[in-house]
Order: C-alpha cells, then sequence, then structure tokens
C-alpha cells in the first residue's frame, strides 16, 4: 500500500509541478525579434517612399504586438523595428545592411522600397542567409536567383506589359516617346520593358530619350519628343523628377498624354496641374475590394492623421508575413522564416492574396489609376 501511495504522489507530484511549467512559460515575458527596416528616410525620396515605408511596418508591428505576438510551442515571440536611412545611395544601403545583420542581429530584412538599393542589398542578405522582403522594388535581379530574398510587389515584366497594354488597346495610342533616367536599374528596366511591350502590340516607339540622375532640365530631350509627335510620353521615373519633367512637358506645349510606373503611387499627396490626366500602373489602390481593408485604413489613419499609400499598405504586408512564415514553419530563425515564406499560399494581404511558388516572387495583379487634381482615381484592375 505504502509503493501505491508513493508512486501516486510521485505521479501527482510531476503532475503539479508540470502545470506549474506551464503557467510560468505562459507569464514569461515574449522573446523579442529585430526586423530591420532600410529605406529612404531622408532626402527627396522621404515623404512618398521612405516615409510611409517605415509608418506600414510600425503599424504592423504594433498591430501584432498589441495581439501578444507570435506563440510557437508556447513560447510567445515580440517583433521590435529597428530602422535604418540608406539616403537612396547604394554603398550606405550596404553598409547599413551589414550593420544591421552583424550588429543588431536582426533575423530579417524588411523595406528596400527602390530596385538600385533593393539590388545590392539582396546580395548582402543572400550571402549572409538572413530573408529579406522587399516591399516595392520591381526590378527581376531584385530575387533572381536567390533562396532568401522575395518581394511583396509585382515585377517590372508584368508591369510594362500592363501599361504597354494598356495605352495600346484601351487608349488606342501608336505613337510613344520614352524619357527614362539611364543610371538608374528601376527606370530603365521598366523603360524597355514598355518599349518591348508596345512594338509587340504594333505600337511605334517614334523617340527614345535618357537622362542621369540628378538632372534638372530636361528641354533638349523633350523638344526632341515634341517633334517625333508622340502621342503619349512614358516616364517610368521617380516623382521629384517627373513633376519636373511634366511642367516642363506642358511648357513646351506638348499635349501627349502621360504615363508612368508605380513609383508614381506617391503622387497621391500632390496637386500638380501637369499631371492631371495621367495614367499610372500601381501595386494597390484604396478602391480595392478586400476584406483586411477597412481595418487596416482605420488603424493608419488614426494613428497618422493620412490615408495610406501602395508603399505604406505593402511594407504593413511584410511584416504580417514574417509572422505567418514563422507559424507556418514552427520556427523564429532566419531560416525558418524563409522556409515558411517559400511554401506560402494565399497570405491574405491587405494588397491582396500573396503566395510563393518557385521564386521570391509572387503572383499578383496590377491596377491602372488616373491622376486628377492630385487625387488617383481608379480606372481599371489587370491580372496576370
Amino acid at each position: 500500500m505504502w509503493q501505491r501511495w508513493s508512486r501516486g504522489k510521485r505521479f501527482l507530484l510531476w503532475m503539479v509541478s508540470g502545470v506549474i511549467a506551464s503557467l510560468l512559460a505562459c507569464s514569461s515575458p515574449p522573446t523579442n525579434l529585430p526586423i530591420g527596416l532600410i529605406a529612404p528616410l531622408s532626402g527627396d525620396l522621404a515623404p512618398t517612399s521612405g516615409t510611409p515605408t517605415l509608418q506600414g511596418a510600425e503599424l504592423a508591428v504594433n498591430v501584432l504586438n498589441e495581439a501578444g505576438g507570435v506563440e510557437l510551442d508556447g513560447r510567445r515571440y515580440t517583433f521590435t523595428l529597428v530602422p535604418a536611412d540608406d539616403e537612396d545611395n547604394p554603398n550606405q544601403a550596404v553598409a547599413v545592411a551589414n550593420r544591421l545583420i552583424n550588429q543588431e542581429q536582426v533575423v530579417v530584412l524588411v523595406g528596400m522600397p527602390l530596385s538600385r538599393i533593393a539590388i545590392p542589398v539582396s546580395q548582402v542578405a543572400e550571402n549572409a542567409q538572413i530573408p529579406m522582403i522587399s516591399s516595392k522594388s520591381t526590378n527581376p535581379a531584385t530575387t533572381q536567383d536567390k533562396d532568401y530574398v522575395f518581394r511583396v510587389t509585382f515585377t517590372d515584366t508584368f508591369q510594362g506589359e500592363a501599361i504597354a497594354e494598356f495605352a495600346k488597346n484601351e487608349l488606342n495610342l501608336t505613337q510613344a516617346a520614352i524619357l527614362y533616367d539611364d543610371a538608374s536599374n528601376y527606370n530603365k528596366f521598366l523603360a524597355e520593358t514598355f518599349q518591348q511591350a508596345f512594338t509587340q502590340r504594333g505600337g511605334q516607339i517614334v523617340a527614345l530619350e535618357s537622362y542621369i540622375t540628378n538632372e534638372t532640365n530636361f528641354e533638349p530631350q523633350l523638344t526632341r519628343i515634341r517633334d517625333s509627335g508622340a502621342e503619349l510620353i512614358f516616364l517610368p521615373n521617380y516623382p521629384v523628377e517627373v513633376i519636373e519633367q511634366a511642367r516642363q512637358i506642358r511648357q513646351l506645349g506638348i499635349d501627349a498624354i502621360l504615363l508612368g510606373g508605380d513609383a508614381w503611387s506617391g503622387f497621391a499627396q500632390y496637386d500638380e496641374p501637369a499631371l492631371d490626366g495621367s495614367y499610372y500602373s500601381a501595386d494597390w489602390a484604396l478602391d480595392l475590394d478586400n476584406p483586411q481593408m477597412p481595418d487596416f485604413l482605420a488603424r493608419y489613419q488614426a494613428t497618422y492623421d493620412t490615408l495610406p499609400t501602395s508603399a505604406a499598405a505593402l511594407s504593413y504586408d511584410t511584416i504580417g508575413l514574417i509572422a505567418a512564415a514563422m507559424r507556418q514553419a514552427n520556427d523564429s530563425t532566419p531560416q525558418g522564416i524563409r522556409e515558411g515564406l517559400s511554401t506560402m499560399r494565399d497570405y491574405p494581404g491587405v494588397t491582396g492574396l500573396i503566395s510563393y511558388q518557385d521564386s521570391g516572387d509572387p503572383q499578383k495583379g496590377a491596377v491602372i489609376l488616373r491622376l486628377e487634381a492630385g487625387n488617383a482615381v481608379f480606372d481599371r484592375q489587370v491580372m496576370p
């Protein structure tokens, strides 16, 4: 009898100890995972690119942490955002990426909305085997031949074809000119993609003009474009440059329709008469019917007192993807996050469903927006 009681007592004590251990585990503070964010937080591109990228990620981190973080095997994980300014300089971006990985010990890199920044940083991430998710880089080279690099948006190959299809078959324009920054990966590749897609559809490129970053006088190139008789001008450039280009285009008496790519998304903050009636391709719009949209819009407006742009929405989704990848792989390590991302199917982001299969590029559509008095008006959606 004593032996039976002793065995029962030992079992009871073991059970009680287990319950106490579980309670202690549940009440223990969560583990903070540092998330590195790289974006142009100063300079001309900060208002349209860097600041909304930071704000979207900040909001997502706060929402996740307030909900208790990510729980894996009874242990909770929260995120700490570690932002770094790339100053829109590739060398600076590589330096801060190395610092974030080697000194801050980040488990993943997010941000890098500009392709000219994302491409060199992607090599750093790949070499260090740290997962990277670019919010808005569209150049195919960002993810090409890489296992640890992902993006949330579409590629320039797709959007170049989408805007060319729209110009030729919806606007019925056949004579196009292109003005692009020859020193920028994003601008140059998108210009080449549009040129090829437009001519394949029976259109003609009547003027192909380039410039170098930081040029401000485009009169020689635009004069040649005016003399070419172009019905449309494709400007695959960044907002600050495009505003000046549009003003000079109208000053020269050119009434061609202006078209652009997703870098124009920040124009929702501007009321530039020279851009009225222009169109651009984008990776997100406020008008999209998405069940996640109302909560995101309400939280963003309450926090920042403004409507989000696509830069903010895509950045918001990068944080949600990290949490979903951890749950899918049941792993919080960089390798686990990479594995979870690579097998992600139909993640319900605010920018739409996100899936990865055989590459770091999601299958996502585009929208065509029209600028009217500083407002981006939804025109149509284009699916792959």
